[in-house]
């Protein structure tokens, strides 16, 4: 019978995805539908017909709760029409698309800003590098801070890294999109910066997920404008993204590896890497399986063995913003490191738990329809204010791309820490923009172009 609601489930969202009405090619209802569609539905099903096999084998203990709920396919189902109800609601749709906002900075004054803060991007990633010993302990070290469990020296620094990525979007906007003439060499030797320091946080972060979800800003980026899928790129795209997932990681550890010892140890780790990946929960799927077992673990536990968590964790993230080198805040356990414990018994790791056991941990099934209703509501009003803004500035693409990314993604990590540090920059840029903005309210609609 579950698979029967899944497949109900995958038809409705393309149904709605290909059946409603776009101002942007894709937006990021079209990426929330994408998520959703694959770690509730696709995941899901490959797990019913092939088996167990396919689901990572770092969720060890949360497998052990896989498929014991019948109503997990129910409440997945009833979430996603609380989504919908949120989302179409007119009243918050109506409010958000009568702000108007008008910027009063200058492209000018932004040129004149650029070496300042640049100087400031390469500062920090020298100190960060030096504190780690060095550009290459510290490409060493990166993949035990990404496990969440020891954390670097000035590890709070690498929060200010998205800030390259503001950066890497404006000006391939100005150089690729609008092709703009004036400056157009200062643009390039700027970009061309952006690119290297992109490569060199990749290494650091040793994370698959930031080449890809910067690399899918672009590719945004340039639908929108152009009003166009490119879907020759985008099929090259994908092949690309799926060697990055299942290469990625064994890449990533070999990488100092050809630095210290040359090419044929470097090729001796990468094959071992991938081999050993491969090897039990190694599949494509796998890389996707924790949001649906994570939730299956939550609606078991959560207001039993596991306390609710009332949202809390909405209100730990912005908390855990402030370095607590500067500010001795505890932290207290976050919804990633329960999640991980449930799943795996220890903190070796970090297992994110995808927005609907997020949701239920804090208050089971109601939790995840409230919350789903909410989220919703959000993407809504973003919806217009989106339209509004993108109306009057097509470089506000730079701004809008990497929100619609992440409400999108938020599908699949489930983390608001997470979403929160690497929004932080952006939100702070969008903030100094603002308090320099007219902004007013139109009662009553939309803003012409």
């Amino acid at each position: 019978m579950d698979y029967f609601i899944y497949l109900l489930l995958g038809f409705l969202i393309l149904y709605v995805e290909f059946s409603r009405k776009k101002y942007f090619v894709i937006d990021h209802l079209s990426l929330f539908h994408a998520f959703f569609f694959l770690v509730y539905v696709f995941t899901p099903l490959a797990i019913i017909f092939y088996g167990e096999d396919v689901v990572s084998r770092d969720l060890i203990y949360g497998k052990y709760y896989l498929g014991k709920n019948h109503w997990t396919a129910w409440l997945i189902f009833g979430s996603y029409l609380a989504f919908l109800a949120g989302y179409y609601w007119k009243a918050p749709r109506q409010a958000a698309g009568s702000v108007v906002i008008v910027s009063r900075i200058s492209e000018d004054f932004i040129m004149r800003l650029m070496p300042f803060v640049y100087l400031f991007l390469v500062g920090i990633v020298f100190i960060y590098v030096q504190a780690e010993g060095g550009l290459i302990q510290a490409i060493n070290n990166a993949e035990l801070y990404r496990s969440g469990v020891v954390f670097a020296k000035y590890g709070f620094l690498t929060r200010l890294f998205p800030l390259n990525q503001i950066l890497l979007f404006y000006f391939f906007y100005r150089l690729f999109l609008a092709k703009e003439r004036r400056r157009r060499y200062t643009s390039l030797l700027y970009f061309t910066v952006s690119v290297i320091l992109f490569l060199i946080m990749v290494a650091l972060a040793n994370s698959r997920g930031f080449m890809i979800l910067t690399l899918l800003g672009i590719y945004i980026m340039t639908a929108i404008y152009y009003r166009s899928y490119f879907w020759r790129f985008l099929i090259v795209a994908l092949i690309f993204g799926y060697g990055v997932i299942k290469y990625g990681d064994p890449l990533f550890h070999a990488i100092p590896d050809l630095v210290h010892y040359g090419f044929e140890t470097f090729l001796s780790t990468f094959t071992e890497r991938i081999d050993r990946a491969g090897a039990g929960g190694g599949s494509i799927i796998a890389n996707f399986t924790h949001p649906i077992v994570s939730l299956d673990v939550s609606l078991a536990l959560s207001g039993g063995e596991v306390a609710f968590r009332y949202f809390v964790d909405f209100l730990q993230a912005v908390v855990a913003i402030v370095p607590s080198a500067l500010i001795p805040i505890e932290d207290p356990k976050y919804v990633m490191i329960l999640n991980t414990q449930l799943m795996q018994g220890e903190e070796v790791s970090t297992v994110l738990p995808g927005i609907l056991a997020l949701f239920s941990y804090s208050l089971h099934g109601v939790g995840m329809v409230i919350g789903m209703f909410l989220y919703g509501m959000l993407g809504g009003m973003l919806s217009e204010i989106f339209k509004n803004v993108y109306s009057r500035y097509r470089a506000s693409l730079v701004f809008i791309v990497p929100l619609i990314i992440t409400y999108g993604y938020f599908v699949f990590r489930g983390s608001p820490r997470n979403a929160l540090m690497s929004l932080f920059m952006l939100l702070v840029v969008l903030v100094g923009f603002l308090l320099f903005a007219k902004i007013a309210y139109r009662r009553g609609g939309h803003v012409a172009a």
